[in-house]
């Protein structure tokens, strides 16, 4: 695979996950609550992607790997039910805001790993996107203390799990991202409906709230994902998350042009910057994508 197609595969997984709070406004519209919307978001991202695997004739991970891929749809989990639960003690714009921070995170972690290398070009770049992302999500910043620590530790439980897709998708018994992707959501889908029963099940009321969800199962879930897997593969962890960064801008561009939301000349500036930060990262490709070591001698090796 080409950088560009893999920086390509990742910008359109930005805008699957960048979609996510569009689409669900309109189901919670209907009635329907987050833990219950995340439980059928996987299910249905598992209903998607499953016939495709079976068509395609592709393996599920076993194993080191079939765990790993385990313990990423808890990381999914634990993310988002912190993203949501942050929601109501910190406003929106500061919980997307901390979220962010694991861009910085995923590049500090996989210097200290071994996986990356500091160069003054990738740290211009990141300094860049995330002074970009900041001034596009800058307004009134609220939150209580909860909130603040439960979007910090959104975007830290965000942040390994990139890490952990990475060195799962360079393994040398590499999973194919749908294969990868339907172990992910499965557990996710099982995790977020034990959830959703102990707190409550309240399903949508309305055609609309149905589509809605079936609208993040599919882009914002399914494609999302699976995209962003394949091209994590190709540019590494710190590249990918850097890309990443254009999940507000195109929030809010998506807002613009399917809602008619205003958007400000500072949101206009920070997106500038963020695409900008993209397409010169975009110039350049890295050296061929190594096969990782494992996590453990990762760590011996930076603290050594």
């Amino acid at each position: 695979m080409s950088h560009r197609r893999a920086i390509g595969l990742v910008l359109l997984s930005a805008a699957g996950f960048g979609s996510l709070a569009l689409f669900a406004s309109g189901a919670y519209a209907s009635g329907v609550t987050p833990s219950t919307l995340l439980a059928l978001r996987f299910t249905l991202a598992v209903a998607l992607l499953a016939p495709l695997v079976w068509l395609r004739g592709l393996s599920l991970p076993r194993g080191r790997d079939l765990a790993g891929y385990m313990l990423m749809g808890g990381l999914f989990t634990a993310q988002a039910q912190g993203y949501f639960n942050a929601l109501l003690h910190a406003s929106s714009g500061l919980v997307a805001l901390l979220l962010y921070v694991y861009p910085l995170l995923v590049t500090v972690l996989s210097v200290a790993l071994g996986w990356e290398t500091w160069s003054r070009r990738m740290l211009v770049l990141l300094a860049m996107a995330s002074g970009g992302m900041a001034i596009t999500l800058g307004g009134k910043l609220q939150g209580e203390p909860i909130g603040i620590a439960l979007g910090l530790l959104a975007a830290g439980i965000y942040a390994v799990y990139i890490l952990l897709g990475t060195h799962l998708g360079r393994s040398r018994q590499a999973t194919h991202p749908l294969s990868a992707s339907v172990v992910i959501f499965a557990t996710a889908a099982v995790l977020n409906g034990a959830l959703a029963v102990s707190n409550g099940v309240a399903l949508p009321n309305a055609a609309s709230g149905w589509l809605a969800i079936g609208c993040i199962a599919l882009f914002s879930t399914a494609m999302a994902n699976v995209c962003f897997l394949a091209g994590v593969e190709r540019i590494g962890a710190a590249r990918a998350s850097i890309v990443s960064s254009c999940e507000p801008v195109l929030t809010i561009g998506l807002g613009f042009g399917l809602l008619h939301e205003s958007v400000s000349a500072s949101q206009m500036l920070g997106g500038a910057l963020v695409l900008l930060a993209v397409t010169l990262l975009a110039q350049r490709a890295p050296a061929a994508a190594p096969v990782l070591p494992d996590l453990a001698d990762g760590m011996a090796k930076g603290s050594a």
